[in-house]
C-alpha cells in the first residue's frame, strides 16, 4: 500500500490559507472538478483535487484534511476501495467523507455508509449550492 500512495504524488499540491478547512474533492469528471473548486472557494474553503482513488488516498494520509468529497467511481482505485484503506490508515480513520456519486441503488448507499460515510449524495439530486450546505453540517 505505501508504495502506491508514494508513487501516486510527489510534491505537497496544496499551499493552505490559515484559518481555512481544506476539503479533498476526489472526482475524475474536469467540469464537476471546476464547479465544485469554483463553489468551495467561494465559500471559503481550501480546496484540494485528485482525480483517481489513488491521488486521493494519497493525499487523504499526506495532508492535512478536514473533509473529503468522494466520487464512488474513480479510477485506479474505486471509492469503496478506497474508504476500506482510508479507515484501515491511523490518519484517515476518522476524516469525515461525504460520497458525492451517480451511484443511486439502495444496495449501493447501504454497503458505502457501512465505511462511516457521513452522507451520501446522488448529483443529479443537488446543486452545488446545496453540496456546501451538507458540507456545513460537518464543518461549522
Amino acid at each position: 500500500m505505501a508504495d502506491d500512495i508514494q508513487a501516486a504524488s510527489e510534491t505537497n499540491p496544496l499551499v493552505s490559507e490559515p484559518g481555512k478547512k481544506v476539503i479533498l474533492l476526489i472526482e475524475d469528471d474536469p467540469f464537476l472538478v471546476g464547479i465544485y473548486r469554483e463553489k468551495l472557494e467561494i465559500e471559503g474553503y481550501n480546496v484540494l483535487i485528485a482525480e483517481d482513488g489513488l491521488q486521493g488516498l494519497n493525499y487523504a494520509v499526506s495532508q492535512k484534511v478536514d473533509l473529503i468529497l468522494l466520487d464512488i467511481l474513480i479510477p485506479k482505485l474505486s471509492g469503496i476501495d478506497l474508504l476500506v484503506r482510508l479507515r484501515q490508515d491511523e490518519k484517515g480513520k476518522d476524516v469525515p467523507v461525504i460520497a458525492l456519486t451517480n451511484l443511486s441503488g439502495s444496495d449501493d448507499e447501504e454497503k458505502i455508509r457501512s465505511y462511516g460515510v457521513k452522507d451520501y449524495l446522488v448529483k443529479s439530486n443537488y446543486t452545488p449550492g446545496q453540496v456546501v450546505e451538507v458540507i456545513k453540517k460537518y464543518l461549522p
